[in-house]
């Protein structure tokens, strides 16, 4: 530890999809210098992202000579922020292996007698009929929580283990006094059936196969409300990410607010309304980890307003889905926000910034090796001085958003 401060490193790993390549999903290491407790430098670790990515996170903490682990946080149920830690646990996490979890944070488990609609559905004969992707994503989604809550268990001990919300922020336990944590969201923590049971949609749907009418799985007004109810659905679990704000202190234990971080999982307007409503000055923070992979309905204007970041780290890669968004790109830069993104989406039909005329003045994307950049995204600074680390024009995206 330094004399004047504490020295803090937050990397945004990059994370892998099922294939091995670059993929969407967040997996971020946080170390620092801790006031109380000299000894080792402190670690907490942030969602895992897919399956593969277990292995880039225990790669990066050999590198760092990290065997204890002080804080895992799974920011929601999704699989693309907690596959990825469900098998770090199993492959790395046990009294045999040489890294240790003390604490960790997470999604409500469901209950036992809990049964999803997805659930439902599968009892169903012919389900294979229905045609529809999203079916998988509902359950795996809530199954992947459940095994990674169980392994966490055997391992952590459910007495260090909590579901951080707003509304019971004040039982959480002080880990650290090197760093300060705030809990912006969600509102209240709800179990997996809730999850799955929220909306319109949702409750639709349960009443169209709760009812005695013969159902059939080829209608397209049957397939329309599975899709609706998917999409409303995964628009919950999104709401409920854990968001909190990380602030490191000073010799003298003072919050430096500009080095301060916000951590936002894949919360979306609902959940930001909730948080600018209820105090929009506890949002502001030096360094943004953008929303859902900069989806547009991630970050809006009020969110940067609120906010006022320099930086806007988006955990982003090859995927399905458009992300980055263009318009988000858009609005960071109008706003004056240093963009940074772990990875490229290399589909050109569906984002723009595959294109050939980004892709050149890309950071993420080795010129001379043709080929992406797998280095991790760091900062790294001690309370007194920022260091070097993101402080080359090259590391952020040079391309005009505006045009």
């Amino acid at each position: 530890m330094t004399e004047a401060g504490v020295r803090v490193k937050v990397a945004f790993l990059v994370t892998r999809d099922g294939k091995g390549g670059i993929g969407i999903g967040d997996c971020i290491v946080i170390t620092f210098d801790d006031k109380d407790d000299a000894s080792r430098r402190k670690c907490i670790v942030i969602d895992g992202g897919y399956s593969k990515t277990a292995k880039v996170l225990k790669s990066y903490l050999d590198g760092e000579n990290i065997t204890t682990i002080d804080l895992v946080v799974a920011t929601h149920v999704d699989d693309d922020h907690i596959n990825g830690l469900k098998a770090f646990f199993a492959d790395y996490v046990d009294e045999n292996e040489p890294i240790k979890v003390l604490n960790y944070w997470g999604p409500e488990p469901k209950r036992p007698d809990a049964i999803t609609i997805s659930e439902f559905i599968a009892f169903l004969p012919d389900v294979n009929d229905l045609e529809v992707k999203e079916l998988s994503f509902i359950s795996q989604s809530v199954d992947s929580n459940e095994e990674l809550w169980e392994s966490a268990k055997k391992t952590v001990g459910e007495a260090h283990m909590w579901h951080p919300s707003f509304e019971g922020r004040d039982s959480l336990p002080t880990l650290f006094s090197g760093i300060k944590i705030d809990i912006l969201g969600p509102d209240k923590q709800v179990p997996s059936l809730e999850l799955k049971s929220a909306g319109a949609a949702t409750r639709a749907l349960e009443k169209a196969l709760l009812s005695d009418a013969q159902i059939d799985l080829r209608d397209a007004g049957l397939k329309n409300m599975i899709l609706k109810a998917a999409n409303e659905i995964d628009r919950t679990a999104n709401n409920q990410s854990i968001v909190f704000r990380l602030t490191p202190r000073d010799a003298a234990g003072g919050e430096i607010p500009s080095f301060s971080f916000l951590f936002a999982g894949d919360a979306e307007v609902e959940s930001w309304t909730t948080m600018i409503e209820r105090d929009k000055g506890s949002l502001k923070a030096e360094h943004l980890k953008v929303s859902h992979h900069g989806s547009a309905t991630g970050t809006h204007e009020e969110v940067l307003t609120a906010v006022k970041p320099q930086y806007g780290i988006i955990c982003a890669g090859e995927n399905k889905h458009g992300l980055p968004d263009g318009g988000v790109f858009k609005l960071l830069q109008e706003k004056g926000v240093k963009i940074i993104c772990t990875g490229r989406n290399p589909k050109e039909k569906i984002i723009p910034c595959a294109k050939p005329k980004y892709q050149a003045k890309c950071p993420r994307w080795d010129k001379v090796k043709c080929r992406e950049i797998k280095d991790p995204v760091v900062f790294e600074f001690d309370t007194d001085l920022l260091l070097a680390a993101l402080s080359s024009p090259q590391l952020f995206c040079e391309n005009d958003w505006q045009s």
